[in-house]
């Protein structure tokens, strides 16, 4: 058995400032050589072909770099057959959403069932009809592009949204509708303490790219604390717990104060990124948090809508964040009273707020920020290289994941600039660029061959001549020997292997227009897996012996002496 990938095609030049779009990619997993040789020569010139002679390949190939955009698989081949193949496609994520059509020459609807069970989009039964395959393969070509741009447009949407909110509307459990309602809830409100006055004389661009940066690390934080992200106004944030989704009213808030906390945390590593980037001021954010009774929901027209909350509680954690210091997370009476016992806070002094008559009791939170956190943070930023590892964030279990990347990333910087290498050309390279570029006479076309319909066949090979004495060359010299391999496999006890030659010899004899052979060959398979008793199987094998060696006879002597070959 092999794998192997299909070369590269000469391309012709474009005009500058064009981009040639690359080709789709087809992975072949097929165990008969004649048949990857046939749809390698076939496909080559609409698609780029990676080639398999075996499952474990084929699932080598399908998850490398190379990631095929479909794949053709046969059903029956040795060790692993294609029903396993896609059970396993489908099981690992990288390569579940790869459309699989398959290969087969079983042709009963059990077969068929079963294969579309387990997530086939498709079968092409064998022989193959070359413009059926390429009517399929555009198909479903079309249809998973067609999928890819929903997906990549629903993703690009989805980063207007809550991660919550998107996921409630996707999966139906949320509608796109005017409708608010009450729930108690914490809501955050965070800013960077004299952000505007700073940057003043700052170029826009520096503005956005510090901003980003900044708004990028919070978000990561609020995602790992299950928060819904409400909006960004300026150099603000506001955030809220327990909509969409709810841990409970008092876990809500201990992940929100828990936010918080990460969060101040995280501006030690960021304010090292900022000096990197000759960025010298001192930014710090202030926090306030407030628990209670907001309304919830969507606000806006029906031409435009926003998920977002509005009440007193959320004005008092506003409020809260305008009275925090730099580096301060305040935090109102009713969220102490939810997260004491698991979270440290001080009291403070109240605060009269705007819009208030009455004072505020505040609780100012233990963040921990002071701390050094130098054996805690790795910080690199330098062009073609950013790493930022904050060490406390990465869990026991996945530290030696973690290890064995930076490794692998070590050893990739390490190795020495590899030359780009040309692949070889391929069997059908050499025959059709070969029979191309020939200047002499085409080989002599043969009338009749006994046991062979050409008409059939020259078409199954989508009238290319070359490529059928091709074919007919290497079916000659390959498969003369096919019924002595099934006697020893017989007389060896191994049934599969019988039962896979005759399949294979089945498929390709009926590829090139036999006209006996694949009905020998299909009556002798079926007798195999039927568990037929021997003297009955050397009845059925003489026939196919009888069959096969007329048509390698005819072969013999009515192919030209020197056929086209690879």
């Amino acid at each position: 058995m092999d794998a192997t990938a299909g070369g590269t095609d000469t391309m012709a030049p474009v005009q500058a400032g064009t981009a040639m779009a690359p080709r789709p990619r087809i992975l072949v997993i097929e165990d008969s050589e004649d048949i990857r040789y046939l749809l390698e020569a076939l496909l080559r010139e609409r698609y780029e072909v990676m080639l398999a002679a075996a499952g474990d390949a084929g699932l080598a190939l399908a998850v490398s770099a190379q990631r095929p955009d479909i794949i053709l698989l046969d059903v029956m081949m040795p060790d692993m057959d294609g029903y396993e193949v896609l059970q396993r496609l489908g099981r690992d994520t990288r390569t579940a959403d790869i459309p699989v059509i398959f290969l087969t020459a079983l042709g009963s609807v059990e077969e068929e069932h079963r294969g579309l069970d387990l997530g086939a989009t498709d079968y092409v039964t064998k022989p193959i009809s070359p413009p059926v395959l390429l009517a399929r393969l555009k198909l479903h070509l079309e249809r998973s592009a067609y999928a890819r741009r929903l997906k990549d447009l629903a993703q690009q949407l989805s980063r207007y949204l809550a991660p919550q909110v998107y996921q409630s509307l996707f999966e139906g459990s949320r509608q796109a509708e005017i409708r608010t309602q009450r729930k108690k809830l914490t809501v955050f409100f965070s800013d960077i303490k004299n952000f505007t006055a700073s940057t003043a004389k700052w170029q826009p661009e520096e503005v956005t790219l510090l901003l980003n940066s900044y708004f990028t690390e919070m978000s990561a934080i609020a995602a790992e604390y299950g928060a819904t992200l409400d909006k960004f106004v300026g150099d603000a944030i506001v955030i809220f717990f327990g909509d969409p989704q709810t841990l409970g009213v008092r876990e809500d808030a201990l992940q929100c104060v828990r936010m918080a906390i990460a969060m101040q945390k995280r501006m030690d590593a960021l304010r090292q990124r900022w000096r990197g980037m000759g960025i010298n001021k001192t930014f710090e954010i202030r926090i306030g948090i407030n628990s209670g009774f907001c309304d919830v929901g969507n606000f806006g027209s029906e031409l435009r809508m926003e998920y977002t909350i509005i009440g007193r509680e959320v004005n008092l954690a506003a409020r809260l964040e305008q009275a925090a210091e730099p580096g301060e997370i305040l935090i109102s009476s009713e969220t102490h009273a939810l997260v004491q016992g698991e979270i440290g806070a001080d009291a403070r002094d109240p605060v009269m707020a705007k819009g208030f008559s009455e004072p505020i009791p505040v609780y100012a939170v233990h963040t921990g920020a002071a701390e050094s956190r130098s054996a805690a943070a790795i910080h690199c930023d330098r062009p073609g290289l950013r790493v930022d590892i904050d060490l406390d964030r990465v869990s026991a279990a996945d530290r030696a994941e973690t290890a064995a990347a930076l490794r692998q990333m070590l050893e990739a910087l390490e190795a020495p600039p590899q030359a780009e290498s040309v692949p070889p050309a391929t069997a059908a390279d050499h025959v059709l660029q070969g029979a191309a570029a020939s200047d002499g006479p085409e080989p002599a076309w043969p009338e009749a061959l006994a046991g062979l319909d050409l008409a059939l066949g020259l078409r199954r090979a989508m009238g290319m001549k070359p490529l059928y004495m091709s074919l007919l060359g290497r079916y000659r010299d390959g498969r003369r020997d096919t019924p002595a391999q099934v006697r020893q496999a017989l007389d060896a006890g191994d049934i599969k292997t019988a039962e896979l030659l005759s399949h294979s010899l089945r498929g390709v004899s009926a590829q090139i227009g036999a006209t006996r052979v694949p009905d020998d060959a299909q009556a002798l398979e079926q007798a195999i897996h039927e568990g037929h008793p021997r003297a009955s199987l050397d009845v059925l094998l003489a026939r196919l012996e009888s069959s096969l060696g007329e048509l390698v006879a005819a072969l013999d002597a009515g192919l030209p002496p020197e056929p086209v070959r690879p």
